[in-house]
C-alpha cells in the first residue's frame, strides 16, 4: 500500500472519527433540550406552579451552583500547589548543576592561571621540539573548549532557572488570585445557603398534617415516575461511550455511593402506604457522593420532594437515583465511570438530617439495592 493510499485512509479515519463526535454532541444537545421541556411539562402536569416550591428550587440551585464553584477552585488550587512543589524540586536540582558547572570551571580557571596563560603563539616560540609542541598546543585546545563548554552549559541551566523561578512567580500570583476567588466563592455560598433556609421554612410551614404529608409524597412520587418514564424515552436513542459491562451481570458487586449508616432500608414503611423505594443513608453535609457504574447522567436538577436529584441512565432498563444533594457536580449528558464523584451529600427539599436518598430502578420499577451492592464504597 501507498504512503498517499494511507495518508487518505488516515484522514478519512479522522474524518469520520470527528463526524461521529459531532454527531453525539448533536444527539446530547438535542436531549438536553428535550429534558428540559419534561421539566416544564411536570410542572404544568402536576399542578399549578407553587411560588413557595419555586424559590426553594431557585435557593438550593444557587447553593448547588456556589458549592460546585468552590470545589473547582479548590481543585485548582491543589493543582497550582503541586505545581509550585514541582517547580520547588527543579529549581533546587538546577541550582545544583549551576554550582556544580560553577565549581568545574573554576577548575580550570585555575588550571589555566597555573600554567600561566599562555597564548598558543608563545607556546609555539618557546617550544623546540615539535612533538612536545603539538601535545602542549593539543592540551591547550582541550581545555580551551572544555572552558567554552563549561560556560555554555552553565548559561543554559542559568536561563533555565530563571525560567522556572518566573514560573513560580506566575503560579503564586494565581494561587493568591484563586483564593481571592475562594473567599468570594465561600460568602456567596453561606449568603445562599441563608436564603435557602429561609425558603426552607417556608415551604415546611404549610404542611401541618400527616395527611397533607401523604399527599405530598404521593404526588412527589409520582412526579418521579413520570419524569422516569420520559427520561427513558428521550435516552433509548443515545448510545454508551464506550463498551461495558452490563450493570445486570454486576449484582453483588456495585459500590455503595457513600459511606454511611442506612437510616431507612428499602421496604420499610413510610407514610399510609407507601414504603421507602430506596435507601436513606446517613452522611454529613459536603462527603463526596459517587456513581455506582457507568452511566450517563439523564438529569440533574432540581425536582419536588427529593430536592437536588441527579439520575444516571446505566442501560438495559436500569437506572440509579441520588437526592437530597447539597450540590450537583455532573450535567446532564456526561459519561460517568464507578467511583467518579457525581454531587455532594445536603438535605435539600427539607429532608431533615444530611444524607443521600438512594434508589435503584429497573425497567422504571423499584429494586432493593441490598442484593446489588458489595457493600463497600
Amino acid at each position: 500500500m501507498s504512503v498517499a493510499v494511507i495518508v487518505l485512509l488516515l484522514a478519512a479515519s479522522s474524518s469520520a472519527g470527528a463526524s461521529e463526535r459531532e454527531q453525539m454532541e448533536a444527539q446530547l444537545e438535542t436531549l438536553r433540550n428535550e429534558i428540559q421541556i419534561i421539566r416544564g411539562r411536570l410542572d404544568e402536569a402536576l399542578g399549578e406552579r407553587d411560588q413557595a416550591l419555586d424559590a426553594l428550587a431557585q435557593a438550593e440551585r444557587e447553593v448547588s451552583t456556589a458549592e460546585r464553584a468552590r470545589r473547582q477552585t479548590e481543585t485548582d488550587i491543589d493543582w497550582i500547589n503541586d505545581r509550585l512543589d514541582s517547580l520547588a524540586n527543579e529549581a533546587v536540582a538546577l541550582e545544583g548543576q549551576v554550582a556544580l558547572s560553577a565549581q568545574a570551571l573554576s577548575r580550570q580557571l585555575v588550571l589555566a592561571y597555573r600554567r600561566g596563560g599562555q597564548s598558543r603563539l608563545k607556546l609555539m616560540l618557546n617550544q623546540d621540539d615539535p612533538r612536545q609542541l603539538n601535545r602542549h598546543l593539543a592540551y591547550h585546545g582541550y581545555l580551551s573548549r572544555s572552558r567554552l563548554d563549561l560556560m555554555n552549559e552553565l548559561g543554559l541551566v542559568l536561563e533555565q532557572l530563571n525560567e522556572t523561578r518566573q514560573q513560580q512567580e506566575i503560579q503564586r500570583n494565581d494561587l493568591r488570585r484563586l483564593a481571592d476567588r475562594q473567599d468570594v466563592e465561600l460568602k456567596h455560598l453561606e449568603a445562599a445557603r441563608l436564603v435557602r433556609e429561609q425558603a426552607l421554612r417556608t415551604v415546611e410551614g404549610r404542611v401541618q398534617t400527616r395527611q397533607q404529608q401523604l399527599s405530598e409524597l404521593e404526588r412527589d412520587a409520582a412526579e418521579l415516575a413520570q419524569l422516569l418514564d420520559e427520561l427513558a424515552s428521550a435516552l433509548a436513542d443515545i448510545p454508551p461511550e464506550i463498551e461495558v459491562p452490563s450493570i445486570a451481570d454486576l449484582r453483588g458487586q456495585l459500590s455503595r455511593p457513600v459511606r454511611g449508616e442506612i437510616r431507612h432500608g428499602f421496604g420499610e414503611a413510610r407514610a399510609g402506604d407507601l414504603t421507602w423505594n430506596g435507601w436513606l443513608i446517613e452522611a454529613p453535609v459536603g462527603s463526596d457522593v459517587s456513581a455506582i457504574a457507568y452511566g450517563r447522567v439523564a438529569y440533574s436538577d432540581w425536582l419536588r420532594g427529593y430536592g437536588l436529584i441527579l439520575i444516571i441512565d446505566h442501560g438495559d432498563g436500569f437506572m440509579s437515583l441520588y437526592a437530597h444533594n447539597e450540590a450537583l457536580l455532573r450535567d446532564v449528558g456526561d459519561w460517568v465511570r464507578p467511583g467518579d464523584v457525581i454531587a455532594s451529600v445536603g438535605n435539600s427539599s427539607g429532608s431533615g438530617q444530611s444524607g443521600l436518598y438512594f434508589e435503584l430502578r429497573r425497567n422504571g420499577q423499584p429494586v432493593n439495592p441490598t442484593g446489588w451492592m458489595s457493600g463497600s464504597l
